[in-house]
């Protein structure tokens, strides 16, 4: 048993258990008495917390090892599912939320950390086939949640759950510990020149990108998490449809990211960005306008589909900004991204619960609408712009390798 195919495990039970729990939210709203608001609040907290354990995890990642560390949490987050699924109140649920959120940001934090030095290691592309083995994953608990807590109780949600985390826990203690990396060099010199270089790139690209990522979480969000409690009122009365929703969103992000390579090697990351945003705003324009329950499950479809590359190509493109210093860079626009995700559940809920959900999903349309207008003033920016056309200084070379000028002009006359 490989370490990668032990971890594609802990993304696929990751997932599973998060897509039982947004096919059984209609149930789970019934179970606890908790409304449309409540809902948006309890999933805001949920939302703030993820944010936050993703935010310490970093340091505490730097004091216990990363496979250790996603044992221990797994375990916690199979026991928060159970209290999730039994909850009884409002305050219960929203309390399992927040419990949720830090168990989730934290095993989130560390399986991505070990699956990006496993691609490292492997020398080519591997995380993305982990996440789309995490967007099957949700689509198969989002359906299976939904008829599951219809037909038996959410509680045995919570059985299926701790069913799919207990095996890979364990598989997680058949694989060797990742040795920790060194710690980083010392700059000086032309590295400081360099990193120099490079922090003067942290700037207005990377605040964009990071507000494109996070209208696309936002979006992602909502499909997710807002789909069938919207859905258990156009199903009726065989509400075990309610995960269809998110099922089908899920089911198409995963096909899209199984292309997702191709489609980058093919098109630069802006124009991806751009079109995908395109179609994930006719998504849910499309859920919006439409009278059946049909048309509202084609359209969340349609958003699985667009949003599926855009946040690995806005990675893509932040990293790119400051190559010296990519981490700072995505740690900004991560910072930006959280700022706009975490108030999304509870305006949709707000919203919905003032006009209607209808209104609420065209917010939402309207959102990706602008994040395309950002995208698109990106492109151009780039390609007018020298500094655009290369926001990153030119990786350095040995001292040897450097031709001298006779040599130079020589080899541009023969070419």
């Amino acid at each position: 048993m490989t370490p990668r195919v032990v971890l594609t495990g802990v993304f696929f039970a990751f997932a599973l258990g998060l897509g039982l729990f947004a096919g059984a939210i209609p149930t789970l709203m019934r179970q606890t008495g908790l409304d449309t608001a409540g809902l948006g609040l309890a999933l805001t907290l949920h939302g703030a917390a993820y944010v936050g354990a993703m935010t310490v995890g970093g340091r505490l990642l730097r004091r216990v090892e990363v496979r250790r560390l996603m044992r221990g949490m797994l375990v916690l987050h199979a026991l928060v599912f159970v209290a999730l699924f039994v909850a009884g109140s409002p305050w219960a649920l929203t309390a399992s939320l927040v419990a949720l959120g830090l168990t989730a940001g934290t095993v989130d934090l560390a399986m991505n950390t070990d699956g990006t030095a496993l691609e490292h290691e492997a020398g080519r592309p591997v995380l993305i086939r982990m996440h789309a083995a995490a967007s099957g994953a949700f689509a198969f608990g989002a359906i299976g949640g939904s008829v599951v807590a219809s037909q038996y109780g959410a509680p045995a949600c919570a059985g299926l759950a701790v069913l799919s985390i207990a095996p890979v826990v364990w598989a997680l203690t058949r694989i060797p510990p990742r040795q920790p990396s060194g710690g980083a060099p010392s700059v000086s010199g032309a590295g400081a020149v360099e990193e120099g270089a490079a922090r003067a790139h942290l700037g207005l690209p990377v605040l964009l990108l990071g507000v494109v990522l996070g209208v696309t979480i936002a979006a992602e969000i909502t499909a997710q998490m807002w789909s069938a409690q919207f859905l258990a009122q156009q199903a009726q009365p065989n509400p075990a449809l309610a995960g269809a929703g998110a099922a089908l969103f899920a089911g198409c992000q995963a096909i899209v990211r199984s292309l997702g390579d191709r489609l980058r090697r093919r098109f630069d990351d802006h124009r991806v960005i751009a079109v995908s945003l395109v179609l994930a705003a006719l998504g849910f324009a499309a859920v919006a306008l439409a009278d059946g329950f049909t048309g509202s499950v084609l359209g969340f479809a349609l958003v699985g589909a667009g949003t599926a590359c855009v946040v690995p190509c806005c990675f893509a493109l932040v990293a790119r900004q400051a190559p010296q210093r990519s981490a700072d860079a995505l740690g900004v626009a991560s910072l930006v991204a959280g700022v706009l995700r975490l108030p999304t559940p509870l305006c949709l809920g707000f919203v919905a619960a003032t006009w209607s959900d209808s209104i609420a999903f065209g917010g939402i349309a309207g959102l990706l609408a602008v994040g395309v207008v950002l995208v698109a003033w990106m492109r151009w920016r780039a390609t007018r712009s020298p500094a655009g056309r290369s926001t990153a200084p030119p990786p350095p070379r040995h001292p040897a390798a450097v031709p001298d000028k006779a040599a130079s002009r020589s080899a541009r006359a023969g070419r």
